[in-house]
């Protein structure tokens, strides 16, 4: 079963990665980067699914399989999430590249300590790494919440309207990703192996797919982004 739950996340997303190319064929004027970002986004993780379910990135850690290849998925691709979620917010990015990296870096500190939770073959390894990387996670979520709600502020309507969506569908959804995590095999084990990568597979499916179809389908808020234009309430981010 954890091969037909893998190979059936390879085939969404590369289903989902051929639809976002086809959307960018017809994307209003400037936000062709929304597009572009979130077609790699799926992409990469079509690909690492592919490598899970080929066993190319599975290893066997103490008589559990150790699914590798989604925290190399989850480095590369989270940090392109909150770069989606940082261009519709910030009217201008350009004035934000510290806050920008500061998000991407603890994101990337966060995927990586979680690699380290998950390969641990100790108790209290697999504890503190998983501590770390789940305060990281709530650091992180903290600051899109503050940050780039208050930056938000400054967009059209529409745009401020599908960030609000997007941001709290992320919250939402990365809040889920360390439950399911010690619910799984590299914690509790409550749930088999099976079990877990089916979880991992929908919360990955509503968190890139789900996202990407939300934002590449608002033609409007994507044109009002695009178009760099703002509105006039003050914002601490400018």
């Amino acid at each position: 079963m954890q091969t037909l739950w893998l190979t059936l996340g390879t085939l969404s997303f590369i289903a989902a990665t051929v639809f976002f190319i086809f959307l960018m064929t017809r994307a209003p004027a400037g936000s062709r980067h929304f597009f572009i970002i979130t077609a790699v986004i799926t992409g990469v993780a079509a690909f690492f699914y592919l490598t899970m379910t080929t066993g190319a990135t599975a290893s066997n850690v103490e008589g559990r399989i150790f699914y590798w290849g989604r925290y190399i998925d989850w480095v590369i691709t989270t940090p392109l999430l909150l770069l989606d979620l940082a261009l519709l917010a910030l009217p201008n990015w350009r004035r934000n590249i510290q806050l920008i990296a500061g998000l991407i870096a603890l994101d990337v500190f966060m995927i990586l300590t979680g690699l380290l939770a998950g390969q641990s073959t100790s108790d209290f390894g697999a504890g503190f790494w998983f501590i770390v990387s789940t305060a990281a996670m709530i650091v992180l979520l903290y600051l899109v919440y503050t940050q780039l709600f208050a930056a938000a502020q400054n967009r059209p309507g529409s745009v401020q309207g599908i960030f609000r969506t997007l941001a709290l569908l992320t919250i939402v959804l990365w809040s889920l990703y360390p439950i399911v995590w010690l619910l799984g095999t590299e914690g509790f084990a409550v749930a088999s192996s099976t079990v877990e990568v089916f979880m991992f597979l929908i919360l990955d499916i509503l968190a890139k797919i789900g996202f990407g179809f939300l934002l590449l389908t608002n033609r409007e808020a994507l044109g009002q982004a695009g178009g760099g234009g703002v509105a006039a309430q003050p914002s601490r981010v400018r």
